[in-house]
């Protein structure tokens, strides 16, 4: 039988002790955590302008690995959405522009400085403090951000948490403590929730296959 109890939990991390699961399905689900349940982030800049001193190539990595709230009810990944647009529609991409200036002083661009095209979107950096460059005087940047939806398995800046899974100091038996740890895109509970759909999804996927097969098998 199993059985769930929940150890601790704020705004940033979950913890709950799991006992009647094997270890392979905890562990799969801790893996999910961390490389499957969907995220955004931007995955495409537009630079319409650039006169700092760094590279559009740095300022572009940089922009692209700050971690957004995600909204995954709402949007879905590019390949997943039947718009066939590279460029994206409403339900796959959300453009944001980000644009500064030094003119008399120096100024510092954090990520609160990027500006979503729908303003009513809760798309948003986790932080509206997280620096991005510094201007000098008569320095400028422009360009348009998308941002879409992604997993953790193609690229780090979409990992949704860490996790990791160890046994209870005392008495372990088959009980195991699952601690996932937000970046900041989604609640942690949430994580762990989208985590276990997956498995179920895949294990679903993994018996049609097989019955496929076997009525295939049963024909010949």
């Amino acid at each position: 039988m199993v059985s769930i109890k929940l150890m601790g939990e704020d705004e940033k991390f979950i913890e709950v002790e799991v006992s009647g699961l094997p270890l392979a399905v905890m562990n799969a689900i801790r893996r999910f955590a961390i490389n499957e349940v969907p995220t955004m982030a931007v995955e495409e800049i537009l630079i319409i302008e650039n006169s700092s001193s760094m590279p559009n190539d740095v300022l572009a990595h940089r922009i692209s690995l700050i971690p957004f709230i995600s909204d995954i009810d709402n949007y879905v990944a590019p390949e997943e959405c039947t718009c066939g647009s590279k460029l994206g529609c409403e339900k796959c991409a959300l453009r944001f522009i980000l644009r500064a200036e030094a003119k008399d002083e120096p100024v510092i661009v954090y990520s609160g400085d990027m500006i979503p095209e729908d303003q009513n979107t809760k798309v948003r950096p986790v932080s509206p403090k997280i620096p991005i460059i510094k201007l000098a005087r008569g320095q400028r940047i422009e360009m348009e951000l998308y941002v879409r939806v992604g997993r953790g398995k193609k690229h780090a800046k979409w990992q949704a948490a860490i996790a990791s899974l160890y046994e209870p100091k005392e008495g372990g038996g088959d009980k195991r403590i699952l601690y996932v740890e937000s970046i900041g895109s989604l609640p942690p509970r949430r994580i762990l929730v989208e985590a276990a759909k997956i498995l179920e999804k895949k294990a679903i996927k993994f018996e049609e296959k097989f019955r496929e097969e076997l009525d295939k098998t049963s024909k010949n």
